[in-house]
């Protein structure tokens, strides 16, 4: 009897255990994959114009298809063959692929790009390009909706929230890759950021921040620079913050926290830092009027894209002047009108919620930073913050502003779904709004029954989203709170912010009125299969048209053009010197009327270049300058004999050709890293190779290290001797590999301490 009573008793209480672990575990999963499948939904809906038809298109701008689409052709199909590109030897006559960072070579996502092989026409299918922007605005969406669930807001709060991040205000209107994968990994960097502030112990704290210092490096590795920085001024603040409103005071804690999240941060992205870094040191930045060193800090007065004070009403109504917000390419901020309101509501009626206070801060702060040029606070921190510089659009920080906005707007989704607005708040809300609608409706009647003055469409349609969202308030405000209202609301800002997303043009629009130039690009495919049949040694072809196709990375052309936003010293010395740059092809348009050229089809003519220099010859006379710019000077001088003569950057040994002895350079092996060159020398010479001088390549000349001159101002020579020699070039860049260390240090260490640790609690 007592033996049954036990078995009861046991059998009771596992059901008592397996009962709370269905209620702790499996049932909070299932609605949280219930919810993410929402944002999938939603990022569809959202994105119908690029997902579901093919009718509109991301691909039609000069600088997005020659820079973003071809720099992921390039990279996808080097990963296909199984080489990591460090090194781009098909632009600007050869450069460091990985030292411009809007590249994002090390960005570990891009590997499910390289899961698709490119499509017919040899180049990224543009329909994968498009899924893979939805899928990174997908991404952005389930992170905040992971925030706002960390700071306690309901599911659908949460959702409403993710929608608004990522389908509203900066993430969904900058089309750059780079910028828009780095924007998404805010949410997770300040969630992990609120764990290791609030965790009980110090193992713990430190492993939330580590995991922290992770996103951080994703952000970095996915190349939106300005975007990181943007995202290390939530950092320090958040931490003061936490630890000036706790009751403990914990400073220490704080300061450990923002410090193992730096550390961990700088080594997740050293792979990528420490090329940049050292690109940065030998290239130019264009501004408005000049160009600087890219490490050179920029002049205030070049820092000129802001948004104005007027732009400040794109809150509510998006083309508000006309669209005239800002200087130059000024992000929009907007987030929906009925978004607004409850972003209004949560400030409001949580007031007493620190992360609310905090929000509502860092949203008024970055907003008066988006001014600029008007903000003393820009000014101010511009004089005082190291590399702030760095991030040079001030309209940036309006990320900031939605960023926060987007949480606030959960907090005031909860708040009216849970009538916890209610008289006389409620009727003084009322009020207000109804006053906005009256003087909405106004301005609309006016000009219908006048005809004067004309208002813009986008703005009656602002209008029109304003009388929707109050009568949405309205039906909420008589007890309406369920899953009605829920998909009310959802469907209102889904309805709201895809009228304004125009990120995508309409292919049969861009026919008519300008340029498609991705077809542009793709119409270059015939010249370049001519090019390729061409035997022989190995050449450049140069674009003489603008803007120039990048046939370099979209096809494997070697060219002499730039598709970068920022340009190696050794380009520009060289720029004007398409003979050393072996340079044996032209590509033009097909209106071009020069005679005599060697291919055409309907859209391109390919002219043949008779002067044009090998890949690498032989000299037996040089010149030392050290000065690249004098040496470049001295290039265009009628003088100088670029096939005898080289101008050195230090004093080399060499001895006088042998008459009527013939000298030959074959190359025999072309790579993106390596290359192999067979030289036979009649007496000790100098091999001069028309490839760009550049840290990180090494040679060996007959199995023996090779000294490696700067030769006519920005190319590569090494001394060979009399006879047969075997020459072989290899780039092998340190800060890549020290880079690489760290970042696999701060990835398998983090993995490994988090690890331990879970088995240790």
């Amino acid at each position: 009897m007592h033996l049954a009573e036990a078995d009861v008793e046991l059998a009771t209480k596992k059901v008592r255990l397996l009962r709370r672990f269905w209620d702790e575990h499996i049932l909070p999963r299932k609605a949280t994959i219930r919810w993410s499948s929402f944002l999938l939904l939603a990022t569809v809906v959202f994105y119908w114009r690029i997902l579901l038809t093919r009718q509109f298109s991301l691909l039609t701008e000069s600088e997005g298809v020659a820079q973003a689409y071809a720099w992921l052709t390039f990279w996808v199909s080097s990963i296909r063959h199984g080489v990591l590109p460090l090194w781009d030897p098909y632009t600007l006559a050869g450069h460091s692929f990985v030292g411009e960072m809007q590249t994002a070579a090390f960005y570990p996502l891009h590997l499910l790009l390289a899961l698709f092989p490119l499509n017919h026409k040899g180049v990224l299918s543009p329909a994968l390009y498009h899924a893979w922007f939805a899928f990174a605005h997908f991404l952005g969406a389930c992170f905040l909706f992971a925030l706002a669930r960390e700071l306690r807001l309901s599911r659908f709060a949460a959702f409403l929230a993710g929608i608004c991040f990522s389908f509203g205000g900066f993430v969904a209107r900058v089309t750059w890759p780079h910028m828009l994968e780095s924007s998404i990994w805010l949410p997770l960097l300040c969630l992990f950021l609120l764990r290791a502030l609030r965790a009980p112990d110090t193992p713990k704290a430190i492993r939330n921040a580590a995991v922290a210092g992770l996103t951080l490096g994703l952000s970095v590795l996915a190349g939106g620079m300005h975007v990181v920085i943007l995202q290390l001024l939530i950092v320090v603040p958040t931490g003061a913050y936490f630890a000036a409103t706790e009751v403990s005071r914990p400073w220490r804690r704080a300061a450990l926290v923002i410090a193992t999240l730096g550390a961990v941060g700088f080594a997740a992205g050293a792979v990528q830092l420490l090329p940049s870094m050292e690109y940065s040191a030998r290239a130019l930045r264009f501004l408005n009027v000049q160009a600087l060193p890219a490490n050179q800090k920029i002049p205030y007065q070049d820092l000129a894209d802001e948004l104005w004070p007027q732009g400040v009403l794109a809150l509510l109504i998006p083309f508000a002047f006309n669209g005239h917000l800002g200087a130059r390419e000024v992000i929009n901020p907007y987030l929906g009108v009925f978004p607004l309101l409850l972003a209004i509501i949560g400030i409001w009626r949580n007031w007493t919620h620190r992360w609310v206070r905090f929000l509502s801060g860092l949203a008024l702060a970055a907003l008066l930073f988006s001014l600029g040029a008007f903000s003393l606070l820009h000014g101010l921190l511009y004089a005082v913050v190291p590399r702030l510089w760095m991030a040079r659009e001030a309209d940036r920080a309006v990320y900031l502003v939605d960023f926060a906005l987007a949480i606030l707007v959960g907090f005031g989704a909860d708040t009216l779904l849970s009538q916890a607005l209610r008289p006389p708040a409620a009727t003084n809300l009322n009020r207000i709004l109804t006053g906005i609608v009256i003087t909405a409706a106004a301005m609309l009647f006016v000009p219908a029954l006048y005809g004067r003055p004309e208002i813009n469409l986008w703005i009656t349609f602002s209008i029109l989203l304003i009388f929707l969202s109050y009568a949405l308030f309205r039906y909420i405000m008589r007890g309406n709170t369920g899953r009605t209202a829920q998909i009310l609301i959802a469907a209102l800002t889904l309805f709201d912010l895809s009228a304004f997303d125009w990120t995508a043009r309409n292919l049969l629009e861009v026919s008519r009125t300008g340029v498609n130039h991705l077809d542009r690009l793709l119409s270059t495919r015939g010249a370049a299969s001519f090019l390729k049949s061409r035997g022989g040694e190995p050449f450049r072809v140069e674009l003489a048209t603008d803007p120039k196709p990048n046939i370099g990375d979209a096809f494997a052309i070697p060219t002499t053009a730039a598709t970068g936003v920022t340009l190696p010293f050794e380009s520009v010395w060289l720029q004007n010197q398409p003979k050393l740059l072996n340079t044996r092809y032209r590509l033009m348009p097909v209106s071009t009327r020069l005679p005599g050229a060697v291919y055409q089809d309907a859209a391109w003519k390919v002219y043949e270049e008779a002067e044009a220099l090998p890949r690498a010859w032989i000299v037996h006379r040089t010149v030392v300058e050290p000065s690249p710019e004098r040496a470049s000077a001295a290039l265009g001088t009628p003088e100088f004999d670029a096939a005898r003569t080289a101008i050195v950057d230090s004093t080399v040994a060499l001895d006088p050709p042998v008459h009527d002895a013939s000298e030959t350079v074959n190359l025999s092996v072309f790579e993106p890293h390596r290359l192999e060159l067979e030289v036979d020398a009649s007496s000790k010479g100098l091999l001069v190779l028309s490839e760009m001088f550049y840290p990180g390549w090494y040679a060996t000349v007959n199995g023996r290290p090779a000294h490696i001159y700067r030769a006519d101002a920005g190319l590569r020579g090494i001394a060979v001797e009399a006879g047969q020699n075997r020459v072989v070039w290899r780039y092998r860049p340190l800060t890549v590999y020290l880079g690489g260390a760290l970042t696999l240090l701060a990835f398998g260490g983090t993995a490994a301490a988090f690890l331990l640790m879970r088995r240790r609690d």
